[in-house]
């Protein structure tokens, strides 16, 4: 970064913008993020509705520079389509470095991406910027986790796509006895269930105080599979009010503690 940033409410430098862009797609099921940076680091967080809530983690140690002015509230709403395709704007196949700016409300946010394979080319992207709304806050404090599974997230996102495509509903039962895990799909003329005990090679930690049974929108589970399919541990848990939070840490050894996350509220029966 040059010795001008003082002028911008947000700067930072990355070695690659490959793997941002990967964890964005990921949770790319909206035209618009709400993009924070904090002074721990990077959250963009997408919502369908009130019923789902996926946010990407980048903290600020994966980062080469990283500056937040902490007199400001650095938030805003963006594209999330437009900000990876500037990030992939050199090819899919192409490790590109990335510096980001942002000078203050109501600015666009400024890309500067390098290929690393080319010298003495770069290119400039501005994304325009908008106020953003405030995110929902899902969790309630006095709800307690009475669940808690750490996954191999391959398996889990094998398990998910053996699941009845044209299923409408997933039930989600969760015990301290055997089965201990068992995932139920109603469709239109059929159930269908697959049973997890913890024993199983997919779990690598199972906790659970009490029975649970539970209902989700097929559709919203299903959002979590992009962020699977690049993810090496899920963590799942359960809070006492039926709100179902997945933590997906992303497969890259050499990025520590990157991730992505989702709320789930659960359905109400009639």
């Amino acid at each position: 970064m040059d010795d001008g940033t003082s002028q911008y409410y947000f700067t930072a430098a990355m070695d690659s913008g490959k793997t941002l862009c990967s964890l964005l797609k990921a949770i790319q099921f909206q035209e618009c993020a709400v993009f924070s940076a904090m002074p721990e680091g990077l959250k963009l967080t997408v919502e369908e509705g009130k019923c789902v809530q996926a946010s990407a983690y980048i903290p600020a140690e994966n980062f080469t520079e990283y500056n937040v002015r902490d007199d400001v509230d650095v938030m805003f709403k963006i594209s999330i389509a437009v900000l990876t395709e500037c990030l992939n704007i050199f090819g899919s196949g192409e490790e590109s470095s990335l510096k980001m700016y942002f000078r203050c409300e109501g600015s666009p946010l400024l890309l500067v991406l390098q290929p690393q394979s080319v010298n003495n080319v770069m290119t400039d992207c501005e994304i325009a910027t908008q106020t953003a709304d405030s995110v929902l806050e899902l969790r309630d404090e006095n709800a307690e986790d009475v669940a808690k599974l750490v996954l191999k997230a391959p398996a889990f996102l094998g398990l998910l796509a053996d699941l009845e495509r044209t299923c409408d509903t997933i039930e989600l039962n969760l015990s301290p006895v055997h089965p201990h895990v068992s995932i139920v799909t109603y469709g239109m003329q059929d159930r269908s269930c697959i049973e997890v005990p913890k024993s199983s090679d997919m779990v690598q930690s199972f906790a659970c105080d009490q029975p649970l049974s539970l209902k989700y929108q097929s559709s919203h589970i299903r959002l979590i599979m992009k962020a699977l399919a690049i993810s090496s541990k899920a963590v799942l848990r359960c809070s006492s009010n039926g709100l179902l939070l997945l933590q997906l840490k992303l497969e890259k050894e050499d990025q520590r503690q990157m991730f992505s996350e989702f709320y789930i509220v659960p359905l109400i029966d009639d």
